[in-house]
C-alpha cells in the first residue's frame, strides 16, 4: 500500500471517529466546540467557520482561527460566499482573491482585528436544508493557495452531512427539554425549572423569593368560565415576567400558584412589588384579580427548602388576611 493510499485511509478513519463523536454529543454548543477542535485532524486548514442561517437570512458565524475563537453575526447579502454555497454556486476555490475579483464579490473578514494572513484557499458546504432548525454553511480556509482538492471537498461534504443530522438531533433534544420545563399556558418556567434555578440563584448571592396565588381564583373559573380564567392566568404571568426584570425570573408552579426569584435582599424589591400591584389594579374588569404574596429574603447558610417554607407561610398569612402582602414580623 503506497503512502497516498495510507494517508487517505487514515483520513477516513479520522472521519469515522469524528462522526462517532458527533453521535455521542447531545448539545449544540458542545457540537460546535467538537467541530472546531477536530477539523484540523481532517484538513490542513487553520480557519474553520460554522455559519448558521436564521429565518431572516442572517449568518451567525463562529470562527476558529488558530487558537482564537470569534463570534460575529453577519447581515444577509444578495451575493456573497456563504450565499453562493447555500445556493449551490460555489464549493471551493484555491485562489480566493482572484475568484472574488472575477465575480465582483466583496470579501468580509469576520475578525477585523486579526493580524493573521488573509485567506487564500476557501471551501464550504451547506448544512441542512431551508426551513431546518439548524441550517447553514461549514467552511474551512487556508492561508496557502492551492490548499484543497476534490477529495477534501468529498470529506467535508460527508462530515457536514453527519454534522447536520447531529445538530438537528441536538436541537430537537434541547427543544423537548425546554418544553418540559415550560408551562404551556403562560410560557413561564414551571416547577421543574423553578427548583434548579432556585438553587443556582441562591448560590450566586442574596436572593428574595416571592410565592403568590390568585385570591378566590376558583370563583373566576366558576362565574366567568375557564377561558376567562386562562386569560387571567396569562395576563398575571405577563405582569410577573415584567416584575422579575431585570435579573430575576417568574414561574408558574401549578394551578393559580406562581413564584418569583429576585436577586438581592428584600429591601431592594419594594419598587418591583409596588409596580406589580399598580399593574394588577389597572387590569380591565374582565381580567381583574387579587393576589396574595409572600416575600422572604435568604439568610446565611439557609437552603432553598427552608426559604420556600418561609415564603409559603407568608403567602398563606396574606391569604388569610385578604391582603396583597403580609408585612408582619418574621
Amino acid at each position: 500500500m503506497d503512502g497516498s493510499t495510507q494517508a487517505t485511509l487514515l483520513r477516513y478513519r479520522i472521519l469515522v471517529d469524528l462522526t462517532l463523536t458527533l453521535a455521542r454529543t447531545a448539545r449544540r454548543r458542545d457540537l460546535l466546540d467538537a467541530v472546531h477542535q477536530h477539523m484540523g485532524q481532517l484538513f490542513v486548514a487553520p480557519v474553520t467557520v460554522l455559519a448558521l442561517r436564521s429565518q431572516a437570512g442572517q449568518w451567525d458565524c463562529l470562527t476558529r482561527e488558530g487558537d482564537h475563537l470569534h463570534h460575529k453575526t453577519l447581515p444577509p447579502q444578495d451575493d456573497g460566499l456563504l450565499e453562493r454555497v447555500w445556493t449551490g454556486r460555489l464549493r471551493y476555490t484555491n485562489d480566493l482573491a482572484n475568484y472574488a475579483a472575477r465575480e465582483g464579490l466583496v470579501l468580509r473578514r469576520l475578525d477585523r482585528a486579526s493580524l493573521l494572513p488573509p485567506t487564500a484557499s476557501w471551501m464550504g458546504v451547506p448544512l441542512g436544508h431551508p426551513g431546518d432548525d439548524m441550517a447553514g454553511v461549514l467552511s474551512v480556509q487556508s492561508y496557502r493557495p492551492g490548499a484543497f482538492t476534490p477529495q477534501d471537498l468529498e470529506l467535508l461534504e460527508v462530515f457536514a452531512a453527519h454534522l447536520g443530522v447531529a445538530l438537528d438531533n441536538a436541537a430537537l433534544r434541547e427543544r423537548l427539554e425546554r418544553e418540559a420545563m415550560t408551562d404551556e399556558l403562560t410560557g413561564l418556567g414551571n416547577r421543574r425549572r423553578f427548583l434548579p434555578e432556585g438553587h443556582r440563584a441562591l448560590n450566586r448571592g442574596p436572593l428574595s423569593v416571592a410565592l403568590l396565588d390568585l385570591q378566590d381564583f376558583k370563583r373566576v373559573n366558576d362565574e366567568r368560565g375557564h377561558l376567562t380564567g386562562d386569560a387571567v392566568l396569562r395576563q398575571v404571568a405577563e405582569l410577573l415576567r415584567d416584575c422579575a426584570q431585570p435579573g430575576g425570573e417568574a414561574f408558574r408552579l401549578g394551578g393559580d400558584e406562581f413564584a418569583l426569584l429576585l436577586p438581592g435582599p428584600v429591601r431592594e424589591q419594594w419598587q418591583r412589588l409596588h409596580t406589580l400591584r399598580a399593574a394588577l389594579a389597572a387590569l380591565p374588569p374582565d381580567l381583574a384579580t387579587e393576589v396574595n404574596l409572600g416575600l422572604v429574603g435568604s439568610r446565611p447558610g439557609e437552603g432553598l427548602d427552608e426559604l420556600l417554607r418561609r415564603a409559603d407561610e407568608r403567602m398563606y398569612r396574606a391569604k388569610a388576611q385578604g391582603v396583597f402582602l403580609d408585612l408582619s414580623p418574621s
